[in-house]
């Protein structure tokens, strides 16, 4: 599970004094040892109850201009975006409604991840801030054993069942720590240190299935589902040459898959979509390869 980490610090700091603190100390969240130092900083902020009502408050004022820099969703604060060249890190607020909450009952749980097992594909440090926090089955397991096919078994060891609680400090771990996150009993709010680099866009990030011990879906935050499938509907013989190149070469295998999907979506039927997904090669990833052997079942049952 994520590493706890320990503060009793009652100080408390401005914003500007934790983002000071990173930049001054070089903090490295790829690092876990270098994100871990700056939990004391992280906790301090968390004692100052309230920076975060006033930044609100202030953005609030000029809402032309609220969250520019924020491509999350509205759970999420940004409270220091990306805006160095080579910042290695970002802090951002999270919102956990409880299930009772109005924007629950309107919305659903799905915009908050509750009950949607999953891991990450980078390091944060959170603290709690407010409320009781929201709870979590924790699981760990082993990301290089994990072929990443919707469908494979996956080894999923059982830790432990805990809330985020305000002042407790979690490192959580990319490509070890898996949890399924449960609504609080009343709103709370999280404060995050996180990483920022490549491999964020790079490596795959996992929903579970924890009934059955298997990997549910890929669930990068990225916008080549939806591009590639435009180009593929919209676009001319050229667009889809294109697609058919990025799905033959493309170095990020999950992208590749996203170019497979988009052709074989906009097939004109089962036997040109299965003709799409059998370019998939011997030599080609067991990622690719399995998930060929997914896409073409789920063709096949098509009536």
């Amino acid at each position: 599970m994520p590493i706890e980490i320990d503060s009793d610090d009652s100080t408390s700091i401005e914003l500007g004094d934790l983002v000071e603190f990173l930049f001054e100390n070089r903090i490295q969240p790829m690092d876990q040892d270098s994100l871990a130092s700056a939990s004391t900083a992280l906790k301090q902020l968390s004692n100052n109850r309230k920076f975060l009502a006033e930044m609100v408050c202030s953005e609030l004022k000029d809402y032309r201009s609220l969250q520019t820099s924020n491509s999350y969703s509205a759970q999420v604060f940004m409270i220091y975006p990306p805006q160095r060249n080579g910042q290695s890190f970002f802090l951002r607020a999270c919102l956990w409604p409880a299930i009772t909450d109005q924007m629950v009952m309107t919305s659903g749980t799905e915009p908050f991840f509750y009950n949607k097992p999953h891991d990450h594909n980078f390091n944060f440090l959170t603290v709690g801030y407010h409320g009781p926090g929201y709870g979590s089955d924790y699981y760990e397991y082993d990301y290089e054993q994990c072929g990443g096919v919707k469908g494979e078994n996956v080894s999923l060891r059982y830790i432990e069942r805990s809330s985020l609680s305000r002042g407790r400090i979690l490192l959580y771990r990319a490509f070890t720590d898996i949890h399924n996150q449960l609504p609080p009993d009343s709103l709370s709010v999280s404060l995050n240190i996180m990483e920022n680099s490549i491999r964020a866009s790079m490596m795959d990030q996992y929903a579970f299935d924890l009934n059955s011990g298997r990997v549910a879906a890929l669930i990068n935050r990225t916008s080549a589902g939806s591009l590639f499938g435009a180009a593929a509907a919209l676009g001319s013989g050229e667009h889809k040459e294109i697609l058919r190149h990025i799905a033959a070469r493309h170095e990020i295998e999950r992208i590749r898959l996203a170019a497979f999907d988009a052709l074989a979506n906009t097939a004109s039927g089962k036997e040109e979509a299965l003709q799409i997904w059998s370019a998939v090669r011997k030599s080609d990833s067991a990622f690719i390869r399995g998930w060929r052997q997914v896409r073409t079942s789920e063709i096949e049952a098509l009536t």
